[in-house]
């Protein structure tokens, strides 16, 4: 592995952003676990957090809840969404993240973009860390445990063989 200097960390509406703008409309759901995954192998990755907020371990797997209470009141997300004035979240992405950042979230979102949101929830339902973080807890309870970033990086890293 690669380590890199001047590793930026984003927020993640930015990030959010331009998921929705460069690869279309989708569900909360869908886009949840798309910033999710993006959070997990940029930890497996670079050993280091790109995004500055956290997840939570939602019933549905992992969510972060600012991207969530920011978009909650649309449906079919970017179908919904206008961005004003100049903003182009991709230019904004590049200007702040590394070629190689910027490579690895394309080459995520690509290629779980292709899930379907359900496919995605499973997946997570599957995984340590989601599972960890819901320790105790029943299926349908609801539940704000933050999800570890250290077991992220740790069991994504060994997903990965990095």
């Amino acid at each position: 592995m690669k380590i890199l200097k001047n590793i930026n960390q984003i927020d993640a509406q930015l990030l959010a952003d331009f998921i929705l703008k460069d690869f279309g409309a989708m569900s909360h759901l869908k886009l949840q676990k798309l910033l999710y995954y993006c959070e997990a192998y940029h930890l497996a990755y670079f050993e280091t957090s790109l995004i500055k907020q956290e997840f939570e371990a939602w019933v549905h797997g992992p969510v972060c809840k600012e991207v969530f209470a920011e978009l909650k009141n649309k449906t079919l997300l970017y179908s919904d969404i206008v961005f004003e004035g100049n903003y182009d979240p991709t230019v904004a992405l590049r200007k702040l993240l590394t070629t190689d950042q910027m490579e690895l979230i394309i080459d995520v979102v690509s290629e779980l973009s292709t899930w379907s949101g359900l496919e995605l929830e499973e997946a997570t339902h599957r995984e340590k860390p989601w599972k960890d973080a819901r320790q105790g807890l029943s299926p349908a309870d609801r539940n704000s445990s933050i999800i570890s970033k250290n077991t992220m990086m740790n069991f994504y890293k060994q997903e990965l063989n990095v």
